[in-house]
Protein backbone atom coordinates (compact mmCIF):
# COMPACT_ATOMS: atom_id res chain seq x y z
CA UNK A 1 0.00 0.00 0.00
CA UNK A 2 0.86 3.85 -0.46
CA UNK A 3 -1.01 6.09 1.75
CA UNK A 4 -0.41 9.57 3.34
CA UNK A 5 -0.76 9.35 7.28
CA UNK A 6 -3.29 12.18 6.40
CA UNK A 7 -5.02 10.27 3.51
CA UNK A 8 -5.46 7.31 6.63
CA UNK A 9 -6.26 9.30 8.82
CA UNK A 10 -9.10 10.23 6.68
CA UNK A 11 -10.23 6.64 5.91
CA UNK A 12 -10.65 5.65 9.18
CA UNK A 13 -12.38 8.62 10.37
CA UNK A 14 -9.55 8.99 12.86
CA UNK A 15 -7.52 12.41 14.89
CA UNK A 16 -4.08 13.00 14.17
CA UNK A 17 -1.72 13.60 17.15
CA UNK A 18 1.92 13.95 17.22
CA UNK A 19 1.92 15.60 13.55
CA UNK A 20 0.41 18.41 11.83
CA UNK A 21 -1.55 18.40 8.82
CA UNK A 22 1.20 19.76 6.53
CA UNK A 23 3.80 16.46 7.51
CA UNK A 24 0.60 14.17 7.71
CA UNK A 25 0.22 15.36 3.86
CA UNK A 26 3.73 14.41 3.08
CA UNK A 27 4.88 11.11 5.06
CA UNK A 28 3.62 8.30 3.41
CA UNK A 29 3.24 4.90 4.67
CA UNK A 30 4.40 1.79 2.66
CA UNK A 31 3.54 -1.10 5.30
CA UNK A 32 1.64 -2.68 8.10
CA UNK A 33 2.42 -4.87 10.79
CA UNK A 34 0.97 -5.19 14.45
CA UNK A 35 4.06 -6.75 15.51
CA UNK A 36 6.54 -3.94 16.78
CA UNK A 37 9.60 -6.74 16.53
CA UNK A 38 8.90 -6.50 12.58
CA UNK A 39 7.85 -3.76 11.40
CA UNK A 40 9.24 -2.15 8.85
CA UNK A 41 10.60 1.42 7.72
CA UNK A 42 8.07 3.29 6.64
CA UNK A 43 5.62 1.16 8.19
CA UNK A 44 2.22 1.76 10.17
CA UNK A 45 1.57 0.19 13.58
CA UNK A 46 -1.61 -1.95 14.67
CA UNK A 47 -1.53 -2.13 18.25
CA UNK A 48 -3.36 -5.05 19.36
CA UNK A 49 -6.26 -4.61 22.32
CA UNK A 50 -6.09 -6.09 25.89
CA UNK A 51 -10.11 -6.26 25.87
CA UNK A 52 -13.10 -6.65 23.98
CA UNK A 53 -15.07 -4.70 22.12
CA UNK A 54 -18.74 -5.93 22.36
CA UNK A 55 -19.98 -3.36 19.34
CA UNK A 56 -16.99 -4.99 16.64
CA UNK A 57 -18.69 -7.86 17.38
CA UNK A 58 -21.01 -6.50 14.78
CA UNK A 59 -19.42 -6.17 11.82
CA UNK A 60 -17.26 -9.56 12.61
CA UNK A 61 -18.24 -12.57 15.19
CA UNK A 62 -14.40 -12.90 16.54
CA UNK A 63 -12.27 -10.01 17.67
CA UNK A 64 -8.61 -10.70 18.81
CA UNK A 65 -7.48 -9.53 21.86
CA UNK A 66 -3.86 -9.14 22.72
CA UNK A 67 -2.52 -10.66 25.99
CA UNK A 68 -0.22 -7.33 26.72
CA UNK A 69 -2.10 -4.40 25.22
CA UNK A 70 -0.50 -3.61 21.71
CA UNK A 71 -0.72 0.27 22.68
CA UNK A 72 2.40 -0.84 25.15
CA UNK A 73 4.83 -1.83 22.12
CA UNK A 74 3.94 1.48 20.41
CA UNK A 75 7.38 3.28 21.37
CA UNK A 76 9.14 -0.26 20.36
CA UNK A 77 7.19 0.30 16.89
CA UNK A 78 8.71 3.87 16.47
CA UNK A 79 12.33 2.60 17.66
CA UNK A 80 12.19 0.09 14.87
CA UNK A 81 10.74 2.16 11.71
CA UNK A 82 7.27 2.65 11.99
CA UNK A 83 6.01 6.36 10.61
CA UNK A 84 2.63 5.81 12.51
CA UNK A 85 0.43 4.21 14.42
CA UNK A 86 -3.06 3.69 15.22
CA UNK A 87 -4.74 3.74 18.92
CA UNK A 88 -7.80 3.91 20.73
CA UNK A 89 -6.31 6.06 23.59
CA UNK A 90 -3.63 8.97 23.55
CA UNK A 91 -0.32 7.15 24.69
CA UNK A 92 3.28 9.15 25.78
CA UNK A 93 4.70 8.70 22.46
CA UNK A 94 6.66 10.72 19.89
CA UNK A 95 5.55 8.83 17.04
CA UNK A 96 2.72 10.47 15.14
CA UNK A 97 -0.84 8.38 15.85
CA UNK A 98 -4.03 8.18 14.23
CA UNK A 99 -6.69 7.96 17.10
CA UNK A 100 -10.19 5.58 16.12
CA UNK A 101 -12.56 4.16 18.30
CA UNK A 102 -10.97 0.86 17.66
CA UNK A 103 -7.82 -0.34 15.71
CA UNK A 104 -9.37 -3.30 14.52
CA UNK A 105 -12.22 -1.32 12.97
CA UNK A 106 -9.47 1.07 11.36
CA UNK A 107 -7.76 -1.87 10.15
CA UNK A 108 -11.03 -3.13 7.74
CA UNK A 109 -11.77 0.21 7.33
CA UNK A 110 -8.68 0.58 5.68
CA UNK A 111 -7.88 -2.51 4.09
CA UNK A 112 -11.32 -2.12 2.05
CA UNK A 113 -10.27 1.64 0.95
CA UNK A 114 -6.90 -0.39 -0.76
CA UNK A 115 -8.88 -3.63 -2.03
CA UNK A 116 -11.07 -1.28 -4.44
CA UNK A 117 -8.24 0.77 -5.04
CA UNK A 118 -6.37 -1.70 -6.82
CA UNK A 119 -9.30 -4.14 -7.44
CA UNK A 120 -7.73 -7.21 -8.03
CA UNK A 121 -9.97 -10.41 -9.31
CA UNK A 122 -10.45 -12.06 -5.72
CA UNK A 123 -10.56 -15.47 -4.85
CA UNK A 124 -11.34 -16.90 -1.26
CA UNK A 125 -10.37 -20.34 -0.17
CA UNK A 126 -11.85 -22.46 3.06
CA UNK A 127 -12.18 -25.46 4.02
CA UNK A 128 -11.38 -27.69 7.04
CA UNK A 129 -8.59 -29.81 5.40
CA UNK A 130 -6.17 -28.43 2.40
CA UNK A 131 -7.14 -24.82 2.30
CA UNK A 132 -3.52 -23.83 2.57
CA UNK A 133 -2.07 -26.13 0.25
CA UNK A 134 -5.01 -25.58 -2.27
CA UNK A 135 -4.63 -21.54 -1.70
CA UNK A 136 -1.01 -21.78 -3.05
CA UNK A 137 -1.92 -24.62 -5.73
CA UNK A 138 -3.78 -21.83 -7.15
CA UNK A 139 -1.68 -18.86 -6.78
CA UNK A 140 1.16 -20.90 -8.08
CA UNK A 141 -0.80 -21.80 -10.95
CA UNK A 142 -2.21 -18.44 -11.82
CA UNK A 143 1.48 -16.70 -11.15
CA UNK A 144 2.22 -18.56 -14.78
CA UNK A 145 0.22 -16.07 -16.45
CA UNK A 146 -1.29 -13.43 -13.93
CA UNK A 147 0.46 -11.01 -11.19
CA UNK A 148 -0.53 -12.90 -8.17
CA UNK A 149 -1.20 -11.59 -4.45
CA UNK A 150 -1.52 -14.90 -1.74
CA UNK A 151 -1.84 -15.31 1.82
CA UNK A 152 1.26 -16.05 3.55
CA UNK A 153 1.46 -19.04 6.20
CA UNK A 154 -1.95 -19.17 6.86
CA UNK A 155 -2.90 -15.83 7.78
CA UNK A 156 -6.95 -16.35 7.57
CA UNK A 157 -8.19 -14.64 10.13
CA UNK A 158 -9.64 -11.09 10.77
CA UNK A 159 -6.40 -9.93 11.46
CA UNK A 160 -4.54 -11.82 9.12
CA UNK A 161 -7.22 -11.37 6.06
CA UNK A 162 -6.76 -7.41 5.79
CA UNK A 163 -3.11 -7.38 6.82
CA UNK A 164 -3.05 -9.75 3.82
CA UNK A 165 -4.51 -7.24 1.72
CA UNK A 166 -2.93 -4.48 2.26
CA UNK A 167 0.42 -6.20 1.86
CA UNK A 168 -0.54 -6.49 -1.54
CA UNK A 169 1.42 -5.05 -4.71
CA UNK A 170 -0.46 -2.09 -6.34
CA UNK A 171 0.14 -4.28 -9.71
CA UNK A 172 -1.50 -7.19 -8.41
CA UNK A 173 -3.90 -8.70 -10.98
CA UNK A 174 -5.52 -11.81 -8.95
CA UNK A 175 -5.72 -12.25 -4.96
CA UNK A 176 -5.87 -15.11 -3.78
CA UNK A 177 -6.80 -14.96 -0.18
CA UNK A 178 -7.17 -18.21 2.85
CA UNK A 179 -9.67 -17.66 4.96
CA UNK A 180 -10.11 -19.43 8.36
CA UNK A 181 -13.19 -19.90 10.97
CA UNK A 182 -14.29 -21.27 14.05
CA UNK A 183 -17.08 -19.49 15.06
CA UNK A 184 -20.84 -18.57 13.11
CA UNK A 185 -20.43 -15.14 11.35
CA UNK A 186 -16.87 -15.22 11.03
CA UNK A 187 -16.63 -16.08 7.25
CA UNK A 188 -19.95 -13.97 6.44
CA UNK A 189 -18.16 -10.47 7.45
CA UNK A 190 -14.40 -11.86 5.61
CA UNK A 191 -16.41 -13.07 2.61
CA UNK A 192 -18.22 -9.74 2.49
CA UNK A 193 -15.25 -7.34 3.12
CA UNK A 194 -13.41 -9.47 0.08
CA UNK A 195 -16.26 -9.78 -2.37
CA UNK A 196 -14.71 -12.51 -3.99
CA UNK A 197 -14.77 -13.34 -8.13
CA UNK A 198 -14.75 -17.23 -7.41
CA UNK A 199 -15.32 -18.60 -3.62
CA UNK A 200 -14.27 -22.08 -2.77
CA UNK A 201 -14.48 -24.97 -0.04
CA UNK A 202 -11.63 -27.70 -0.04
CA UNK A 203 -13.77 -30.05 2.12
CA UNK A 204 -16.06 -30.58 5.26
CA UNK A 205 -14.23 -32.21 8.10
CA UNK A 206 -14.27 -32.23 12.18
CA UNK A 207 -11.82 -29.12 12.64
CA UNK A 208 -13.46 -27.24 15.14
CA UNK A 209 -16.13 -29.83 15.89
CA UNK A 210 -15.55 -28.13 19.61
CA UNK A 211 -17.51 -25.50 18.68
CA UNK A 212 -19.66 -26.50 16.42
CA UNK A 213 -20.58 -30.21 17.52
CA UNK A 214 -21.77 -31.66 14.29
CA UNK A 215 -20.29 -31.61 10.95
CA UNK A 216 -23.72 -30.11 9.27
CA UNK A 217 -22.91 -27.05 11.25
CA UNK A 218 -19.25 -26.92 10.07
CA UNK A 219 -21.07 -26.71 6.68
CA UNK A 220 -23.45 -24.16 7.30
CA UNK A 221 -20.71 -21.87 8.61
CA UNK A 222 -18.29 -22.77 5.32
CA UNK A 223 -21.12 -22.13 3.04
CA UNK A 224 -20.55 -18.40 4.81
CA UNK A 225 -17.83 -18.27 2.22
CA UNK A 226 -20.52 -17.23 -0.86
CA UNK A 227 -22.09 -14.53 1.50
CA UNK A 228 -20.15 -11.61 -0.21
CA UNK A 229 -19.89 -13.63 -3.73
CA UNK A 230 -20.09 -11.44 -6.62
CA UNK A 231 -23.39 -11.78 -8.56
CA UNK A 232 -21.51 -13.04 -11.78
CA UNK A 233 -18.80 -14.72 -9.41
CA UNK A 234 -18.36 -18.44 -9.21
CA UNK A 235 -18.86 -21.09 -6.33
CA UNK A 236 -16.22 -24.47 -6.58
CA UNK A 237 -16.86 -26.78 -4.30
CA UNK A 238 -16.16 -30.14 -3.78
CA UNK A 239 -19.03 -32.51 -5.25
CA UNK A 240 -18.11 -35.51 -3.49
CA UNK A 241 -19.63 -33.99 0.20
CA UNK A 242 -23.24 -34.17 0.22
CA UNK A 243 -23.16 -31.69 3.02
CA UNK A 244 -21.95 -29.35 0.19
CA UNK A 245 -24.02 -30.75 -2.34
CA UNK A 246 -27.67 -30.01 -0.13
CA UNK A 247 -26.49 -26.50 0.45
CA UNK A 248 -25.14 -25.69 -2.90
CA UNK A 249 -28.39 -26.53 -4.66
CA UNK A 250 -29.75 -23.94 -2.71
CA UNK A 251 -27.58 -21.20 -4.21
CA UNK A 252 -28.71 -20.21 -7.41
CA UNK A 253 -25.30 -18.38 -8.80
CA UNK A 254 -23.03 -20.16 -11.22
CA UNK A 255 -21.42 -23.43 -9.31
CA UNK A 256 -18.66 -25.87 -10.25
CA UNK A 257 -17.50 -28.63 -8.50
CA UNK A 258 -14.50 -31.05 -8.45
CA UNK A 259 -13.97 -34.28 -7.02
CA UNK A 260 -13.64 -37.96 -7.92
CA UNK A 261 -17.01 -39.10 -9.15
CA UNK A 262 -17.26 -38.90 -12.58
CA UNK A 263 -20.65 -36.44 -12.40
CA UNK A 264 -18.29 -33.51 -11.23
CA UNK A 265 -17.40 -30.56 -13.63
CA UNK A 266 -13.83 -31.93 -12.50
CA UNK A 267 -12.96 -35.37 -12.44
CA UNK A 268 -10.25 -36.72 -10.31
CA UNK A 269 -9.35 -40.01 -11.64
CA UNK A 270 -6.19 -42.79 -12.10
CA UNK A 271 -4.72 -41.38 -8.81
CA UNK A 272 -1.07 -42.29 -8.38
CA UNK A 273 0.73 -41.84 -5.08
CA UNK A 274 4.29 -42.58 -6.08
CA UNK A 275 7.83 -40.59 -6.35
CA UNK A 276 5.41 -37.90 -7.15
CA UNK A 277 1.63 -37.84 -7.22
CA UNK A 278 -0.04 -37.55 -10.50
CA UNK A 279 -3.67 -37.78 -11.50
CA UNK A 280 -6.33 -36.89 -14.51
CA UNK A 281 -8.75 -34.26 -14.20
CA UNK A 282 -11.48 -34.65 -17.28
CA UNK A 283 -8.54 -37.48 -18.69
CA UNK A 284 -6.08 -35.09 -18.69
CA UNK A 285 -3.08 -36.05 -17.53
CA UNK A 286 -1.09 -33.65 -14.29
CA UNK A 287 1.53 -34.31 -11.91
CA UNK A 288 2.70 -32.70 -8.61
CA UNK A 289 5.34 -32.99 -6.00
CA UNK A 290 3.03 -33.41 -3.29
CA UNK A 291 2.37 -36.70 -0.37
CA UNK A 292 -1.25 -38.22 -0.09
CA UNK A 293 -3.43 -39.33 -2.87
CA UNK A 294 -6.23 -36.83 -1.00
CA UNK A 295 -3.89 -34.00 -3.07
CA UNK A 296 -5.14 -34.72 -6.18
CA UNK A 297 -8.68 -33.40 -5.24
CA UNK A 298 -6.84 -30.03 -3.98
CA UNK A 299 -5.31 -30.00 -7.31
CA UNK A 300 -8.41 -30.62 -9.04
CA UNK A 301 -9.67 -27.53 -7.56
CA UNK A 302 -7.15 -25.63 -8.57
CA UNK A 303 -7.76 -27.01 -12.30
CA UNK A 304 -11.14 -25.61 -11.87
CA UNK A 305 -10.07 -22.05 -11.01
CA UNK A 306 -7.41 -21.76 -13.41
CA UNK A 307 -10.22 -22.70 -16.12
CA UNK A 308 -12.42 -19.88 -15.01
CA UNK A 309 -9.26 -17.68 -16.09
CA UNK A 310 -8.94 -19.77 -19.66
CA UNK A 311 -5.64 -21.41 -18.15
CA UNK A 312 -4.14 -24.48 -20.67
CA UNK A 313 -3.68 -27.36 -19.53
CA UNK A 314 0.27 -27.26 -19.86
CA UNK A 315 0.44 -23.96 -17.96
CA UNK A 316 -1.50 -25.54 -15.06
CA UNK A 317 1.44 -28.40 -15.47
CA UNK A 318 3.74 -25.53 -15.29
CA UNK A 319 2.21 -23.81 -12.09
CA UNK A 320 2.50 -27.52 -10.56
CA UNK A 321 5.86 -28.23 -11.23
CA UNK A 322 6.89 -24.45 -10.16
CA UNK A 323 4.63 -25.19 -6.64
CA UNK A 324 6.37 -23.68 -3.41
CA UNK A 325 4.28 -25.50 -0.81
CA UNK A 326 3.98 -23.22 2.96
CA UNK A 327 6.57 -25.06 5.46
CA UNK A 328 5.04 -27.34 7.97
CA UNK A 329 2.16 -28.73 5.52
CA UNK A 330 3.62 -32.43 4.83
CA UNK A 331 6.93 -31.05 4.12
CA UNK A 332 9.83 -33.09 3.20
CA UNK A 333 12.76 -33.03 5.09
CA UNK A 334 16.05 -34.47 5.83
CA UNK A 335 16.85 -35.08 9.60
CA UNK A 336 20.83 -34.99 11.16
CA UNK A 337 21.16 -39.17 10.70
CA UNK A 338 20.05 -38.80 6.80
CA UNK A 339 16.64 -40.06 7.86
CA UNK A 340 13.21 -38.47 6.21
CA UNK A 341 10.89 -36.36 8.28
CA UNK A 342 7.44 -35.80 7.22
CA UNK A 343 6.42 -32.62 8.63
CA UNK A 344 3.02 -32.15 8.76
CA UNK A 345 2.76 -29.99 12.48
CA UNK A 346 0.71 -27.24 11.52
CA UNK A 347 -2.87 -28.32 12.78
CA UNK A 348 -4.46 -31.81 12.94
CA UNK A 349 -8.20 -33.45 13.23
CA UNK A 350 -9.59 -36.67 12.71
CA UNK A 351 -8.95 -36.88 8.83
CA UNK A 352 -5.92 -35.15 8.13
CA UNK A 353 -4.61 -37.53 10.81
CA UNK A 354 -5.54 -40.87 9.27
CA UNK A 355 -4.63 -39.24 5.62
CA UNK A 356 -0.94 -38.93 7.36
CA UNK A 357 -1.36 -42.20 8.32
CA UNK A 358 -1.64 -43.75 4.63
CA UNK A 359 0.87 -41.89 3.31
CA UNK A 360 3.92 -42.88 6.02
CA UNK A 361 2.02 -46.69 5.55
CA UNK A 362 2.66 -46.26 1.52
CA UNK A 363 5.95 -44.15 1.68
CA UNK A 364 8.78 -46.32 0.09
CA UNK A 365 11.61 -46.84 2.53
CA UNK A 366 14.24 -49.68 3.33
CA UNK A 367 14.32 -48.51 6.75
CA UNK A 368 11.28 -48.29 9.70
CA UNK A 369 8.48 -46.67 9.66
CA UNK A 370 8.06 -44.38 12.87
CA UNK A 371 4.36 -42.22 13.71
CA UNK A 372 4.83 -39.20 15.83
CA UNK A 373 1.35 -38.04 16.40
CA UNK A 374 0.15 -35.27 18.80
CA UNK A 375 -3.22 -34.34 20.26
CA UNK A 376 -5.98 -33.05 17.77
CA UNK A 377 -7.51 -30.07 19.18
CA UNK A 378 -10.79 -28.35 19.39
CA UNK A 379 -12.43 -31.70 19.49
CA UNK A 380 -14.77 -30.94 22.57
CA UNK A 381 -16.96 -33.58 23.83
CA UNK A 382 -15.98 -36.19 21.25
CA UNK A 383 -12.46 -36.08 21.44
CA UNK A 384 -11.18 -38.97 23.37
CA UNK A 385 -13.37 -41.24 21.11
CA UNK A 386 -11.94 -39.50 18.30
CA UNK A 387 -8.58 -39.86 19.46
CA UNK A 388 -9.19 -43.88 19.85
CA UNK A 389 -10.59 -44.15 16.73
CA UNK A 390 -6.97 -43.72 15.28
CA UNK A 391 -5.58 -47.10 16.97
CA UNK A 392 -7.52 -49.21 13.80
CA UNK A 393 -5.95 -47.49 11.08
CA UNK A 394 -2.79 -47.47 13.16
CA UNK A 395 -2.60 -51.10 14.02
CA UNK A 396 -3.21 -51.35 10.25
CA UNK A 397 -0.50 -49.60 9.41
CA UNK A 398 1.86 -51.73 11.30
CA UNK A 399 4.26 -48.86 11.93
CA UNK A 400 8.07 -49.91 13.43
CA UNK A 401 7.71 -47.69 16.18
CA UNK A 402 4.81 -45.13 17.63
CA UNK A 403 5.11 -42.25 19.94
CA UNK A 404 2.15 -40.47 21.31
CA UNK A 405 1.53 -36.87 22.34
CA UNK A 406 -0.35 -34.70 24.91
CA UNK A 407 -2.66 -35.21 27.45
CA UNK A 408 -5.41 -36.32 25.13
CA UNK A 409 -3.58 -38.93 23.39
CA UNK A 410 -2.73 -40.54 26.95
CA UNK A 411 -5.64 -42.73 26.50
CA UNK A 412 -4.85 -44.07 23.18
CA UNK A 413 -1.25 -44.88 24.61
CA UNK A 414 -2.92 -46.98 26.85
CA UNK A 415 -5.10 -48.81 24.44
CA UNK A 416 -2.10 -49.51 22.20
CA UNK A 417 0.76 -49.90 24.92
CA UNK A 418 2.36 -47.54 22.89
CA UNK A 419 5.37 -44.79 24.02
CA UNK A 420 3.88 -41.35 25.84
CA UNK A 421 5.18 -38.26 26.09
CA UNK A 422 3.38 -35.10 28.09
CA UNK A 423 3.69 -32.62 25.88
CA UNK A 424 6.05 -30.81 28.43
CA UNK A 425 8.88 -33.40 27.88
CA UNK A 426 9.24 -32.95 23.69
CA UNK A 427 12.83 -32.80 24.77
CA UNK A 428 12.87 -36.22 25.96
CA UNK A 429 10.90 -37.01 23.12
CA UNK A 430 13.45 -35.67 20.71
CA UNK A 431 16.73 -36.84 22.84
CA UNK A 432 14.46 -40.58 21.98
CA UNK A 433 14.22 -40.49 18.39
CA UNK A 434 17.57 -39.60 17.62
CA UNK A 435 18.59 -42.86 19.65
CA UNK A 436 16.11 -44.83 17.48
CA UNK A 437 16.89 -42.96 14.10
CA UNK A 438 18.90 -43.97 11.10
CA UNK A 439 19.64 -43.35 7.41
CA UNK A 440 16.51 -44.70 5.21
CA UNK A 441 14.35 -44.41 8.68
CA UNK A 442 10.97 -42.38 7.43
CA UNK A 443 9.67 -40.32 10.72
CA UNK A 444 6.03 -38.95 10.42
CA UNK A 445 5.41 -35.85 12.87
CA UNK A 446 1.76 -34.89 12.56
CA UNK A 447 -0.24 -32.87 15.65
CA UNK A 448 -2.32 -30.14 16.64
CA UNK A 449 -0.13 -26.64 16.71
CA UNK A 450 -0.68 -26.07 19.96
CA UNK A 451 1.47 -29.49 20.63
CA UNK A 452 4.51 -27.65 19.19
CA UNK A 453 5.70 -30.37 17.50
CA UNK A 454 8.08 -28.02 15.58
CA UNK A 455 10.21 -28.39 18.34
CA UNK A 456 10.86 -32.11 17.50
CA UNK A 457 11.07 -31.15 14.06
CA UNK A 458 14.11 -28.56 14.75
CA UNK A 459 15.57 -30.83 17.23
CA UNK A 460 15.95 -34.08 14.63
CA UNK A 461 17.49 -31.33 12.04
Amino acid sequence: MHYSIAEICKIVDGKLINISNRQANETFVDSLDFDSRKIKQGALFLPISDHDNASVHKLFSDYTIAEKDGHKFINSALKNGAVASFADHIVQTSLPLILVSDTQLALWALAKNYLNKINPKRIAVTGSNGKTTTKDLIASVLSRKYKVHRTVASNNNEIGVPTTILNMPADTEIAVIEMGMDHLGQLTALSKMLEPNIALITMIGEAHIEFFKTRDKIADAKMEIIKGLKKDGTFIYDGDEILLKERADLFSGEKVTFGEKESNNFWVSQIEDKKRLSFKVNQETYSVNLLGKFNADNCAAAVAVAKEFNLSSKTIQEGFDNLQITKNRLQLLTGSKGETIISDVYNSNPTAAIKAIEILKDFPTQGKKILVLGDMLELGDQEVSLHLALKAPIERAAFDEVYLVGPIMKSLAVKMQARWYDKAFLTDLSRDLQSSLSKNDVVLLKASHGIHLEKVEQALI
